[in-house]
């Protein structure tokens, strides 16, 4: 009776663990798969905007990496370092949200880079170009979900996108609040996008909860 009691205490342990992933247990394996979903959803991206502009833009293979989301504010200069973001919610089979940020600099680069301008001619963020990086960052999120459904076969979807420029702290803590996880790490996907030599980096975290995480590797077979 002890030993069944034993086994069945084991089992649910197990199960609990596998239900309940951080980022930060991954192996080289599942993380190799994530860089994949990645990398796939650059691709798509980079067709998407290219198709915008009517002109190629091309977008790097992205780096993958695993971050705590405290360190985030200090990788835009510091949590009182003005940047931009765009932040939508994952709807159906999995859950979490998913941040495009920006520093200032880049935001206007991006906006030249776009609208194919000297780099320099923007020289403040108005509504056009707001307009423009909710735009650019929304393809860049639909394009990763995507990449995530296709290969792991579900049905995901953005929420519509909200954008701010605010400081990077405070706008961390905002998106935090709304996502309702209690996530401590993001997958972080830097990219740079490309036209005619020029090039601007920009920063996509995804933050999916625990069950998702499980879910998404169970689905490609990494669990």
């Amino acid at each position: 009776m002890d030993a069944s009691r034993s086994s069945w205490t084991r089992g649910r342990s197990s199960l609990r663990r596998r239900l309940d992933m951080r980022l930060d247990e991954l192996s080289d394996l599942q993380l190799d798969a994530l860089r994949e979903v990645g990398g796939i959803g650059a691709g798509h991206a980079a067709t998407a905007l290219s198709q915008l502009v009517d002109r190629p833009i091309n977008l790097e293979v992205p780096r993958i990496e695993i971050v705590r989301l405290s360190d985030v504010p200090h990788m835009f200069g510091g949590p009182e370092r003005l940047v931009g973001a765009v932040y939508s919610r994952m709807l159906g089979d999995i859950g979490g949200g998913i941040l495009f940020m920006a520093d200032s600099t880049a935001a206007l680069a991006l906006a030249d880079l776009m609208h194919g301008r000297t780099p320099g001619t923007t020289a403040s963020v108005g509504h056009e170009e707001e307009a423009l990086l909710r735009h650019v960052a929304s393809i860049l999120i639909s394009a990763y979900l995507a990449a995530i459904a296709r290969m792991a076969d579900l049905d995901v979807l953005p929420s519509d996108a909200s954008m701010a420029f605010d400081m990077a702290g405070a706008l961390l803590e905002a998106v935090i609040s709304e996502v309702g996880v209690t996530a401590t790490e993001a997958v972080l996907v830097r990219t740079s996008f490309i036209d005619e030599g020029a090039a601007v980096d920009a920063a996509l975290f995804f933050v999916p909860d625990s069950r998702s995480l499980s879910v998404i590797l169970g689905r490609i077979g990494m669990v």
